[in-house]
């Protein structure tokens, strides 16, 4: 009797689901895209030149006697972009009187994807131009002589800037001398590269926007670097 049982419940169950002759390809999943980093962002911060920087300034890249007082001074710090690819901040000492036009230039040039290689006020180099310029540094205030004479440097009031010396020499008018030595091959303004200034890179631009002048449209000697409050 229980097999009879047995057997009817193998009878009376449902035969087992066909395997249809073609199984589905498996379906991959879509490919996860990952977000693109955000876009750099350009800051900038104005202060007083603090206690330490004071000091470190004073006898070095100021005095008694230069034509600006440490009072009028500020430290401006913006970020910049470098010839890596990357961004770094970058900090210059110029009159507070400036600031304004100054951040506005490295904000454009920023916002160009303009390159500095670097920034760093010129009290890091003891105070020499040529150190400085060697380093491929972009600087400001420095109170000095300007090149070749005796007169203060328009550096010395605070309403100047150096930009990227290695790619934008001073060429005297003679042709004969090129600051830094190491600009030569950047004497050809025909041949345009990354960190070149011409006249209407945005930096440039910026700033004769705002009255200043271009060392790089002087009709004699040629200082590409150079952009000074009054043109000088």
């Amino acid at each position: 009797m229980v097999r009879l049982l047995a057997l009817a419940a193998v009878a009376c169950a449902e035969p087992p689901p066909a395997v249809p002759d073609t199984a589905p390809e498996p379906v991959a999943p879509e490919p996860v895209v990952p977000e693109p980093p955000p876009a750099p962002v350009f800051t900038s911060s104005v202060r007083p030149l603090n206690d330490a920087e004071r000091t470190a300034m004073t006898g070095v890249t100021w005095r008694p006697g230069c034509p600006v007082p440490l009072d009028d001074l500020v430290r401006v710090e913006v970020s910049h972009h470098d010839f890596e690819g990357g961004v770094r901040q970058g900090a210059l000492v110029v009159r507070a009187d400036t600031a304004d036009a100054i951040v506005a230039a490295l904000a454009a040039a920023f916002a160009e994807g303009f390159p500095i290689e670097r920034m760093e006020p010129i009290v890091a180099f003891g105070g020499s131009d040529d150190a400085s310029m060697d380093a491929n540094n972009t600087s400001a205030f420095n109170c000095r002589a300007v090149t070749g004479g005796t007169r203060y440097s328009e550096h010395s009031y605070g309403h100047a800037v150096d930009v990227n010396p290695a790619q934008n020499p001073y060429i005297s008018s003679s042709g004969r001398t090129v600051l830094p030595a190491a600009a030569a091959d950047f004497v050809d303004r025909e041949d345009h590269r990354p960190g070149m200034l011409f006249a209407d890179s945005a930096l440039v631009a910026s700033l004769v926007g705002a009255g200043w002048g271009w060392g790089g449209a002087w009709s004699s000697t040629r200082d590409f670097q150079h952009l000074s409050a009054n043109g000088r």
